[in-house]
């Protein structure tokens, strides 16, 4: 089996490697013949922007060109023309010999008149060149027959692409030559070669024919086999792996954006400045100017700004003083022992690293336990698949490429919430060790309330879940009086305290925390945000609720056929009132079909009720509802809120994903359902690739790293 499965390994990395060779270098094979003709002699040069309508006679701008220290052409105009007259040939491709600084864009476009069209006219967008990215300066065309005239314009872009001249300054760069018609380079992308890695092992691999997903989760009944626990071992090996992996993944991630490594405004180092307040003895970070305390409603900041008021934007305003309404759990295990051991501010993207991290981790554990307690017969594959689904949705996946001061509290609940139920799960799955696993799990689900509160809705079901699971283990050995077992032998009575012992200290420390801001310790402070819209008068409407449902789980994304490819979908209602939205990129449901088979609890009640898991899957399920429903009318339409309802939504789909599993099995239809799983796979994984080239979010890859925008841009290219 093991040689059988390496060669299939094998043979569909190397078919990866075959597609990229070949149909990735179509143009290196279908140009091996050509050779370039260099055409830099002929080259006009017009120093100075020039209109499409002037090209044919526009002319100077030398004498205002120099060169700097570096050797760089500057061209204060920010724009040069390249005239190429009366070629009378065809034209297919372009290669710019053109040479730009680090870090500085240059937008190509190209004009052309041809046999087709006696007056000039643009070809496309053009092009960005950008150091790092050679792939930009060849360029192919597609003129209507013989070119007449070639012009080619370059001139400054600004961070978005844009052509900019006269907008960016001086345009910086060496033109060193203009050929045409030459064979395309053979570039091998390592990037693409890896995304096809990827491709094909799932095509391969997650086949009907492939023994590698038959091998169950657990060798049941074989546990006193030597060659069974070695068997275990491997498994627990590879498991162990694919989570470092996921790591390493998420470490790559968060730092991908160098723009995040640093506050993007200055509201988002609230954390920071909480760290030197708490240090200093205080729980407030600012004093309210003399202004805004004559104002009647401090919270109408549209008002504020009309009348020129300072104050101090998503901060919590209360009596005279600003304060951080993010949770405080984040604070204290973080950026306070940070400040108080190094001097310094923790960034706040090392914070949504550690919690993501640690959501990885908990992922791993509870998705182990899941599979350990109910489907232990499933393919062990299937555990990478219940990981990934849990940590790779795409809302998750935007709080790891754009680590800001909001992502915080929400990859900490993310952590704790799902560290939680692995534990209960740990708890569940063992004698020994069972208060322990508890206890922690219990400590874990409280610290919501320092995070994401919204999160503290899985508690109740979490510890429904967990009080059947223990009435069904007392019912098994025998007990006639569940009740009195549970709760009022020793044993029960111990289980009740480590159980509930944790959300008391933990709720006293928060309720604590907050009557010394704001005189209530059930006040925390949200509704004191200085945002866009005034939170103590918000209050409830079923409207602002039903559109939240919409967008959150079911707006189709808006596709379009130029890269990035994913825009962002318009938030558009006819809502009369005011409707807090920003872009979001499609509903939950719309966005992932792994999320699907929540649609199958009403089919699958019975087996569901049978394992036990009717509680912990609609209980998952019902929490997404709640909190989508308190989002949107509580907060408003924004793409960060879609990852507390899709954690409820994933964590649902797992085990519903395992019991559809089973009935495909028990079908017969085991092929097909593997067929789907395919295809939802690569289809995600897509779809979280469009997420992270999106251009349309305020911070996005094209304006923090622009280089790796425009490379993978270029792997698209053949």
């Amino acid at each position: 089996m093991r040689s059988q499965t390496f060669k299939r390994i094998f043979v569909w990395l190397m078919a990866a490697l075959l597609i990229e060779l070949t149909v990735c270098q179509l143009s290196f094979w279908s140009t091996l013949t050509k050779t370039w003709q260099d055409l830099s002699a002929q080259t006009q040069i017009v120093y100075q922007y020039v209109a499409m309508e002037e090209m044919d006679s526009a002319f100077g701008g030398e004498e205002t060109v120099y060169r700097d220290e570096r050797g760089y052409l500057h061209v204060p105009a920010g724009s040069v023309l390249l005239r190429l007259e009366d070629l009378n040939c065809s034209v297919d491709r372009i290669h710019l010999d053109v040479d730009v600084p680090e870090w500085y864009q240059v937008k190509v476009t190209v004009f052309a008149r041809d046999e087709g069209n006696a007056w000039l006219y643009q070809l496309g967008e053009g092009r960005v060149l950008i150091d790092g990215v050679s792939e930009n300066n060849w360029l192919k065309i597609y003129p209507y027959g013989k070119v007449k005239d070639l012009y080619i314009r370059l001139e400054t872009a600004d961070p978005e692409g844009n052509a900019a001249a006269g907008k960016m300054g001086d345009l910086v760069c060496n033109v060193n030559g203009i050929s045409i018609n030459g064979r395309m380079p053979f570039c091998v992308q390592p990037l693409r070669l890896a995304a096809l890695a990827v491709i094909c092992l799932l095509l391969g691999l997650l086949n009907e024919k492939c023994r590698l997903v038959h091998v169950p989760f657990e060798t049941v009944g074989q546990k006193d086999d030597a060659s069974s626990g070695a068997v275990q071992w491997k498994r627990g090996v590879a498991a162990a792996a694919f989570t470092a992996l996921l790591l390493v993944l998420a470490a790559v991630f968060v730092r991908i954006n160098p723009a995040c490594q640093k506050n993007i405004a200055l509201h988002h180092a609230q954390y920071q400045e909480l760290a030197h307040s708490l240090a200093e003895g205080r729980t407030w970070v600012g004093v309210a100017d003399e202004r805004l305390l004559a104002v009647e409603n401090p919270y109408d900041t549209i008002n504020l700004q009309a009348n020129q008021i300072p104050y101090l934007a998503d901060y919590a305003y209360h009596d005279g003083k600003y304060y951080v309404y993010f949770g405080i759990v984040p604070e204290l295990m973080l950026y306070l022992p940070w400040y108080l051991v190094t001097g310094q501010d923790m960034p706040n993207y090392y914070a949504v690293w550690f919690y993501f991290s640690g959501f990885i981790a908990a992922s791993a554990l509870l998705v182990y336990e899941l599979m350990k307690r109910y489907f232990p017969k499933a393919p062990f594959f299937m555990y990478f698949v219940g990981t990934f689904m849990l940590t790779g949705s795409y809302s998750g996946f935007y709080l790891l490429i754009r680590p800001d001061l909001y992502h915080v509290p929400i990859a900490a609940s993310l952590m704790f919430t799902t560290g939680g139920l692995g534990l209960y799960l740990a708890g569940l799955n063992r004698s020994r060790g069972r208060f322990l696993c508890f206890g922690a799990g219990s400590l874990c689900m409280a610290l919501n309330a320092g995070c994401r509160p919204q999160f503290l809705l899985f508690l109740f079901p979490a510890l429904l879940f967990v009080g059947t699971e223990l009435w069904r283990e007392k019912k098994k050995l025998g007990e006639i009086k569940p009740l009195k077992s549970l709760f009022l032998t020793k044993a029960g009575i111990c289980q009740c305290l480590v159980l509930a012992l944790p959300y008391f200290a933990a709720a006293l420390g928060i309720m604590y925390y907050n009557a010394v801001r704001f005189g209530s310790p059930f006040d925390f402070g949200a509704t004191y945000s200085m945002t866009s819209n005034d939170m103590t008068h918000r209050g409830f409407n079923l409207e602002r609720v039903l559109y939240g449902v919409w967008y959150f789980l079911f707006q189709l994304p808006r596709l379009e056929g130029d890269f990035p490819w994913l825009r962002s979908a318009d938030i558009v209602t006819d809502y009369l009132g005011k409707m807090v939205s920003e872009s979001c990129f499609g509903g939950i449901f719309a966005c992932s079909l792994l999320t699907w088979p929540v649609f199958l609890i009403g089919k699958f009640r019975k087996r569901l009720v049978e394992k036990g898991l009717l509680i912990f899957t609609a209980g998952a399920g019902l929490c997404a509802l709640v909190i989508c429903a308190a989002d949107a009318n509580g907060a408003g339409i924004l793409q960060r809120y879609s990852t507390d309802i899709s954690f409820g939504i994933f964590l649902a789909a797992v085990p519903m994903l395992f019991c559809l599993l089973e009935w495909a099995m028990e079908k017969n239809v085991y092929g097909a359902f593997l067929g789907a799983l395919k295809a939802a796979l690569i289809l995600h994984l897509a779809f979280l690739l469009l997420v992270l080239v999106n251009t349309d979010s305020s911070v996005n890859l094209l304006r923090g790293n622009p280089q790796l925008y425009y490379k993978i841009c270029a792997l698209f290219r053949w």
